[in-house]
Parts: structure tokens; sequence; C-alpha cells
């Protein structure tokens, strides 16, 4: 199973969707193909350590705060992402909470500036093999 695959390039979107076995690795390749789009995830050291703790209505209400909060650090923080483990998701108060590694931000290593997460095309699902989500970044 892949990680994530982008679905279209458009000059104001990028939409990618990502899957996992469990909800942990989703929002965790969810996460990583956010990240990709915003800087050249090869290339970005874990020098920088972030713990992370979003809410959210629902799963679906929870992946859009959590890509967004994502954002949000990279925005307030100067940082750029490389690796994202999440350590739980709890469905009963609909919560999660993650270590994000990576390192202060660069212009060398920068792609796109990514401004928010959209509700276009926006879908998470339990599939056969796990879950998927489709995400549509506003760029």
């Amino acid at each position: 199973m892949k990680n994530f695959e982008f679905l279209e390039d458009l000059k104001s979107d990028v939409i990618f969707k990502a899957y996992g076995k469990t909800l942990e690795e989703l929002f965790s390749n969810a996460a990583l193909a956010l990240s990709s789009v915003i800087c050249q995830v090869d290339k970005i050291e874990k020098k920088e350590l972030r713990e992370v703790e979003v809410g959210g209505e629902d799963l679906e209400d929870l992946m859009f705060n959590w890509l967004q909060k994502l954002i949000v650090m990279v925005d307030i923080d100067n940082l750029f992402f490389s690796e994202f483990e999440v350590l739980g998701i709890r469905e009963d108060d609909i919560t999660l909470k993650a270590r994000c590694h990576g390192e202060q931000m660069t212009p060398e290593k920068g792609r796109t500036v990514v401004k928010s997460v959209t509700y276009y095309k926006y879908e998470l699902r339990k599939t056969m093999e796990g879950y998927s989500v489709q995400v549509s970044l506003d760029i």
C-alpha cells in the first residue's frame, strides 16, 4: 500500500490522497503528503521536535484540524517537518497526540506556500485495507 499520491495540481489547489492501515498511519501519511508540498522532505533533518495535541468533532474534523495545525506551525515557528509520529488517536474524545520532527525553515529547502486546507473534494473513508483521506490544499 502506498503512503500517498497527488491527484490534481491546479493553479490554486493541490489535491492528494493519503492511505493508512490504521488511523495513526493515515494521519502520519497525510501529514507527510502535506509536508511534501511545503518542502523537500528528503532534505529536512530531524533537529527540532514539536509535540502536538489536536481535537475535533469527529475524525474528519480531527484530520482537518491536524493538517491546519501543521500549516500554522510552519508559518509561526518557521519549521519544515520530515517525520510525524502519531502517538495515538482517541476516538472517545476525538483527540490526537503526535511528535513532529524537522528543522528551521530555509528557502533552498522550500517548495510551495500552503495557505490552508479546504473542504473541496475532502473525504475521509474506511476502506477494505484501512483508511484513506482526500485533501485539497489552497496554495
